[in-house]
């Protein structure tokens, strides 16, 4: 073939170029094919992932309301546990430091040390067994019981009763408020001398400042009833109407209002904090999420008790002086005392514990037990913390209720559809 024949064939429009071009296009065509059935294939790979996660989630995750019952229950006995645990490990505490608050001796704050609080609790128990260290143990539970069921029936009974009265007139509403209020200190008239009767069974005992009057169910009831008897404007030993009663049944309105309003101001503060830290760290769906596991009574017991279990000792502290006054009067003329006190009154009594026992200190008999109180219920506390981490990693392990596995499966899922 000549040179110029050559050329010609490579020339445009002739058949190898026009060959060249057909094969070129071909494979063009093929490899568009093939990427396009990498699609597809990719994209059914991917919808298959969503529809196997998606079903993962939603097989293996529990109903909401089947959550909410478990985690309710659990709350309900861990509140209930840790409420009977601070009563029981505490009385015996509470008892000791009740018994050196009622007995009038000089610069007893010197020898009120936690040690020696201690040493009472365990000569108690090693005296008496494990009787004497819940002395009226079950009178405080009946005194309990009765006054939360009196009032919440004095409470269901006079709340549609002063609604209406608000309504109508405003002198009506007055005297219906001021009718409950008065229906709802009634119940310290029989309250009294059960409680009375309790400190006398944890002052009482065989020793050079006391001696022991209850010694049976019917001593008991004998002392009762005496002590109703008091209420009877004749019966002549009715001044410590005047002396303990008034003056306890106003302790016991004040005390319950402070507590109730450092309560509330600690808990408020505890939620305000609690609320900022999850606006800061959470998106809003996962604040909602939040919300909702929230308001089941696992997540919402430990707040309250250990606001309660704080503002009651702040309370405690700042009524301890009248406290000891109280009670210093509930065990006059009842028998206990070898050696009688004879205190005219309430304020006789502050005058005559301030001059002859010490100054100020003298209202704080028992102040280390106090201490080992504290310590008691921070340690009850700390218990209940654990306890409730424990209950809420157990409903969060694989097979129970809200599984790792369901939150990691939505996860994936939503990561996959963007």
């Amino acid at each position: 073939m000549t040179l110029s024949a050559y050329l010609g064939l490579l020339s445009l429009g002739s058949t190898i170029q026009t060959r060249s071009n057909t094969g070129c296009q071909e494979e063009e065509e093929a490899e568009e094919e093939e990427l396009d059935t990498l699609r597809r294939m990719t994209q059914s790979i991917t919808l298959a992932e969503i529809d196997t996660v998606s079903t993962v989630s939603t097989h293996n995750a529990p109903s909401e309301r089947r959550v909410e019952v478990r985690e309710n229950i659990s709350g309900v006995i861990l509140a209930i546990g840790t409420m009977v645990a601070n009563y029981s490990l505490c009385f015996p505490i509470v008892a000791a430091r009740h018994r050196l608050q009622a007995l009038p001796v000089l610069y007893s704050y010197q020898r009120d040390t936690p040690m020696y609080g201690i040493s009472t609790i365990i000569y108690a128990y090693r005296n008496g067994g494990i009787r004497r260290l819940y002395p009226g143990f079950g009178l405080g539970l009946i005194g309990q019981t009765l006054s939360a069921t009196y009032e919440s029936g004095l409470n269901q009974v006079l709340s549609p009763i002063t609604t209406s009265a608000r309504k109508k007139n405003t002198f009506v509403y007055i005297l219906s408020s001021i009718l409950s209020k008065g229906l709802a200190l009634a119940i310290n008239i029989p309250l009294y001398p059960l409680y009375r009767n309790a400190l006398i069974l944890r002052v009482q005992s065989e020793s050079a400042l006391t001696r022991i009057v209850i010694r049976s169910s019917h001593d008991f009831i004998q002392l009762y009833k005496q002590d109703l008897k008091d209420y009877l404007p004749p019966y002549k030993s009715n001044r410590n109407i005047i002396s303990t009663f008034v003056p306890s049944c106003i302790l016991n309105l004040i005390t319950e209002k402070v507590l109730i309003f450092i309560y509330r101001h600690i808990f408020q503060k505890f939620s305000s904090n609690n609320s900022n830290n999850s606006n800061n760290n959470n998106t809003p769906s996962d604040q909602s999420s939040k919300k909702k596991k929230d308001s089941t009574v696992l997540h919402t017991f430990y707040p309250e008790i250990a606001c309660g279990v704080i503002s009651s000792i702040i309370t405690r502290a700042l009524s301890y002086p009248v406290d000891t006054v109280i009670f210093k009067l509930m065990v006059q003329d009842s028998g206990v005392l070898k050696v009688n006190t004879a205190y005219k009154g309430f304020f006789d009594c502050i005058k005559r514990t301030w001059c002859e026992e010490g100054g100020w200190k003298a209202f704080y008999p028992g102040w280390g037990i106090g201490i080992l109180e504290i310590g008691m219920g921070y340690v009850i506390l700390e218990a209940s913390w654990w306890a409730y981490r424990c209950i809420e990693w157990k409903l969060t392990v694989p097979g129970s209720s809200d599984t790792r596995a369901v939150r990691k499966a939505r996860r994936l899922r939503d990561r996959l559809k963007e």
